[in-house]
């Protein structure tokens, strides 16, 4: 077994488990906006499973990470232009989401990958596989920061609840 290729092929695990999560829950929810929200997130995590799995065929050919423009033709802003165009925090705010541990489980899940790849960064000796890490570091933070917020305003309405609703 190569070097970094046990580490790649639990984060295209991970990406796939959480595209899993976003289709399962896009079933469970009540409005359609929050149906699109959970689906498209659910492609988002398969684009980073592609991703990996480009380079870890490259990788696997060639026993080296290379920089070969793909680095750089990724925009490391893509989930927030996206979420932006698609208005996602807006949806989130409209869509009637009832159960916020839906929200609570996905910003959980994104932090975790978020630290795996961060860690697994720190751990990295060559600059690429590093930089790639960092990249998706950068891209579940992003992906955290809004379910994370989403929650906490949720919660906050929750808890200014009357008692007995």
């Amino acid at each position: 077994m190569k070097k970094y290729e046990q580490v790649i092929r639990y984060a295209m695990q991970m990406e796939l488990d959480g595209s899993s999560f976003f289709k399962e829950k896009a079933g469970q929810v009540l409005s359609e906006t929050a149906k699109e929200l959970f689906l498209t997130l659910a492609d988002v995590e398969m684009d980073h499973y592609n991703f990996l799995k480009k380079h870890l065929d490259k990788y696997m050919e060639n026993d080296t990470f290379e920089i070969d423009g793909s680095f750089a033709d990724i925009d490391k802003d893509i989930f927030e232009k996206r979420a932006e165009k698609e208005h996602v925090d807006a949806a989130l705010k409209e869509s009637d989401v009832p159960d916020i541990t839906i929200l609570r489980m996905a910003y959980l899940i994104e932090r975790d990958y978020k630290e795996f790849y961060e860690k697994a960064s720190k751990e990295a000796d060559d600059p690429v596989i590093k930089e790639l890490f960092e990249m998706l570091s950068g891209w579940e933070a992003g992906h955290e920061s809004i379910f994370k917020e989403e929650y906490d305003r949720r919660m906050k309405e929750y808890m200014t609840l009357p008692w007995g609703g």
